[in-house]
């Protein structure tokens, strides 16, 4: 599911660091002292030379400073070009065949064994997933309109038509007047011929009627939805579904219509750019529902909480079971979820009313017949049961390569992800448990300084800024230098801004000069990297405070909360982790849906309240945070410049102008220091002999070409024989290393 992702950390031993990514300070970034207890400015030294001229212009003001009391951030400055436009060259259903013989249709059987590091409360309802772990299930399960996977020569990606028949037509003249679009106007109204050999595993057909229902459950503003936002904001927001989903609009007004049993339309609130790759990456999503048993999935709620019989005026709220048992899912993808056993394991099995098992165009792919998925408590269990053989490929994080593992079965893969550390900020919640210190940029900022990181920002290098051009945002000039105005670890540093701090808190009255004060640091579950990274984060507080006043005073408190996401929503704790990524090809919607809507995290952080100043084409432009943000998506207006220059539509502007702006907003959002980043996620993966990907390298957008081309060296009796033979009384050998086929364990 290749779309951008909200997505709550729930297991950090996935995240593969490649170590600890040391910057040195420069002069200027972040706060320094300030008379001001709650403004933290870089102070400057003004010194004016003589002038023969009273018309000389003033000196340019210093650039990368931020006021906390103003919320003013004076960020860089660019020059722009515009666009010259294109398209970009795609190829469509000239995928790699697979290996000749491998695939279903063989008599063996092929178990995949794999794991999750789940409690077992798992919800993989398409319209409300939120976690990896949730995501799992519908990975094999679902399919959407189009896919992407690897091209014939395996040296990148081409797009698959599946539940589509061919690639999206734009109609976009044939509603002119309609769904506002205008006369002239393109790429805004996309007809998909579906494919009739799509059923659910019951034997019943998806139509477009299947599509319309599921899209207007979404949509359903009492379902509370988390993945409506998908289709309400961003490059491809659905005509008329923030206003339906809002309760303001009517169903007619929103772009999904039904124009035949087996054709869709959708229309889009603004035309697509680079339509031929785009249109199909954005519905690679799936939302379908079946209608029978979502509705036998609902329940009805009025406002003071007592659940109801059924539907009706009173009914202000629903919540839905759909997508978390067998009995509560139905299947559309070459896999069905048969069997779940609490806290244990999930079987899926082939799904042969699948049409990939029918038309000829998947003979090569998918050898895999059942996946076995444990469901484990920790890496502990996790290493323990591969060195069992019971699953086929192990999740390392970058700690555990130390100790030793066989280099030719490792695969490492960059995600998108960013995990950080992000805090409460907001003064009243605070204030009732007595940690209004979190209200101190200073302070935040000196636990950034005091930690050792390998990631400064919040968008990764695995983002590209253009998808034409290949242009990776992070090797952007402006992208690259906004690092130095990022100030990484400095121990020292990190002492004199807690000293600030602590001069700050006892001015404004944040803090008494004696009180003990224990930071909640709430996470998902009880797990290993969760008390590693506790006792790291304690540590660092523990130097950035030593000889401070806050020296011996302030602890970190780890709690274990499977409501931490929602318990910061509602500000009842200080800290918690997250992780925010997907869409690598759109950063910028990336950084407008996850960071500044309402999908953020950072709670007391207002974006809107955060003037950010930007000097382009060598005029100064303000505008919050929030418009600045919402004008790189086409959200909002282009901002003016104090000389009433109005800015082009930010699609206009080439690939290097668009990351260019966007690393500006990064400054302004990491400068706050509501939230810090700690490392980008990505995971090395340690095969077992059983079988292994298709590629060794992972590529963009496919990665290693998934369950689609796994393949198998041994079936199951030959494997499960295998381990009889070498391991009968199923313990590890004592040295360091066995190495009969499947396996290479580090004790």
């Amino acid at each position: 599911m290749k779309k951008w992702i909200c997505v709550l950390l729930v297991a950090i031993l996935l995240a593969g660091t490649a170590g600890c990514w040391k910057t040195t300070p420069t002069e200027g970034p972040g706060p320094t002292t300030s008379s001001h207890p709650t403004t933290q400015t870089t102070p400057t030294t003004q010194t004016t030379a003589p002038s023969s001229s009273a018309e000389d212009p003033p000196p340019p003001p210093p650039r990368y400073q931020v006021d906390y009391q103003t919320g003013h951030v004076t960020a860089g400055e660019l020059e722009t070009i515009l666009a010259a436009g294109g398209s970009i060259q795609v190829s469509y259903d000239q995928a790699y065949k697979g290996r000749p013989n491998y695939d279903y249709s063989t008599p063996e059987v092929f178990t995949l064994r794999e794991y999750l590091l789940s409690g077992g409360d798992l919800q993989w309802s398409p319209l409300t997933w939120q976690t990896t772990e949730d995501a799992y299930v519908l990975e094999y399960t679902t399919m959407g309109l189009y896919s992407f996977a690897l091209n014939q020569d395996l040296s990148g990606w081409t797009i698959l038509c599946e539940m589509a028949m061919a690639a999206a037509e734009d109609v976009t003249a044939e509603f002119v007047g309609s769904y506002g679009i205008s006369q002239g106007e393109s790429a805004k109204a996309w007809r998909i011929c579906l494919n009739p050999q799509a059923y659910w595993s019951n034997g019943e057909p998806i139509t477009a009627q299947t599509y319309a229902y599921s899209y207007q459950q979404l949509l359903d503003a009492r379902l509370e939805n988390s993945r409506a936002a998908e289709i309400c904001r961003g490059d491809f927001a659905i005509a008329g579904a923030a206003e339906y989903y809002a309760g303001t609009g009517a169903w007619e007004d929103v772009g999904v219509l039904v124009t035949d049993t087996y054709e869709l339309v959708l229309i889009t609130e603004k035309s697509v750019a680079q339509p031929e790759f785009y249109v199909p990456y954005y519905l690679q999503s799936s939302y379908l529902v079946y209608g029978p048993l979502w509705e036998k999935c609902l329940q009805y709620w009025d406002a003071d909480g007592n659940r109801l019989d059924a539907d009706g005026e009173a009914a202000v709220k629903l919540t839905s079971s759909y997508g978390t048992s067998p009995a509560t899912s139905l299947s559309y993808g070459p896999y069905t979820l048969a069997a779940m056993e609490d806290g244990a394991q999930l079987t899926l099995e082939r799904n042969f009313t699948w049409y990939g098992y029918a038309d000829g165009k998947h003979l090569g792919q998918y050898q895999t017949d059942r996946i076995c998925c444990l469901l484990l408590e920790d890496q502990a269990a996790a290493q323990q049961a591969y060195a069992d053989g019971r699953i086929d490929r192990l999740y390392l994080s970058s700690q555990a390569l130390a100790d030793g593992w066989n280099r030719e079965l490792l695969r490492y893969q960059q995600e998108s992800y960013t995990t950080k550390l992000t805090f409460n900020t907001h003064a009243e919640s605070l204030a009732q448990r007595g940690n209004l210190v979190l209200t101190n940029a200073a302070f935040r900022n000196a636990l950034a300084l005091a930690l050792e990181r390998d990631a400064q920002t919040l968008i990764n290098e695995l983002y590209l800024a253009d998808v034409e051009s290949g242009l990776v945002y992070r090797e952007n000039a402006v992208a690259m230098e906004i690092l130095s105005h990022i100030a990484g670890y400095d121990r020292d540093l990190a002492r004199q801004r807690m000293q600030q701090a602590y001069v700050q808190c006892l001015a404004d009255g944040s803090y008494d000069g004696s009180s003990q004060i224990s930071l909640q640091l709430s996470v998902y579950r009880q797990e290993e990297g969760y008390v590693q990274l506790h006792s790291a984060l304690q540590t660092a507080l523990e130097e950035a405070c030593r000889g401070t006043g806050w020296e011996g005073k302030i602890t970190i408190e780890l709690v274990v909360d499977p409501q931490c996401y929602s318990a910061m929503a509602a500000g009842q704790t200080d800290m918690i982790l997250t992780t925010w990524g997907g869409n690598p090809c759109d950063p910028y919607d990336l950084f407008y849906t996850c960071y500044c809507t309402e999908q953020r995290m950072e709670y007391g952080f207002d974006p809107a309240a955060v003037q950010v100043q930007i000097c382009i084409d060598g005029e100064d432009y303000l505008a919050t945070l929030l418009d600045w943000a919402a004008w790189c998506v086409g959200e909002g207006p282009a901002p003016v410049s104090e000389n009433g220059t109005l800015l082009a539509c930010f699609a206009a502007y080439d690939a290097q102008t668009r990351a260019a702006l966007l690393a500006q907003l990064e400054y302004a959002y990491l400068s706050q220091y509501v939230t810090i980043p700690l490392y980008s996620r990505g995971s090395w993966c340690l095969l077992s002999e059983k079988g292994d990907f298709a590629v060794k390298n992972a590529r963009a957008l496919v990665g290693f070409g998934g369950v689609r081309y796994y393949t198998f060296a041994y079936t199951d009796a030959q494997w499960d024989e295998m381990y009889t033979e070498n391991n009968t009384e199923g313990e590890l050998p004592s040295v360091l290393f066995f190495t009969f086929p499947g396996c290479r364990w580090a004790r």
